[in-house]
């Protein structure tokens, strides 16, 4: 299982993280996904999604993602 940290640009509200989740949680392989408004992140935790299957799900949803890299991971 890997654990996958997004930094997610524009999320505002409840709906936003609803929609966010929503979103993530159909890229085939994500098992759980926890979406914090207050950080601006979301945590993935899945098995054989790409990083970019992951980022392509946030962008759907209607915001600017990036994985978060190095000791943030």
């Amino acid at each position: 299982m890997t654990k996958t940290t997004i930094r997610i640009d524009g999320m505002m509200c409840e709906g936003c993280v609803s929609g966010v989740k929503a979103s993530v949680e159909k890229v085939p392989g994500v098992q759980s996904v926890d979406v914090n408004l207050k950080k601006g992140t979301a945590t993935v935790q899945h098995e054989g999604a790409s990083d970019e299957d992951l980022i392509r799900a946030v962008v759907d949803a209607g915001f600017r993602g990036s994985v978060k890299r190095g000791l943030f991971r």
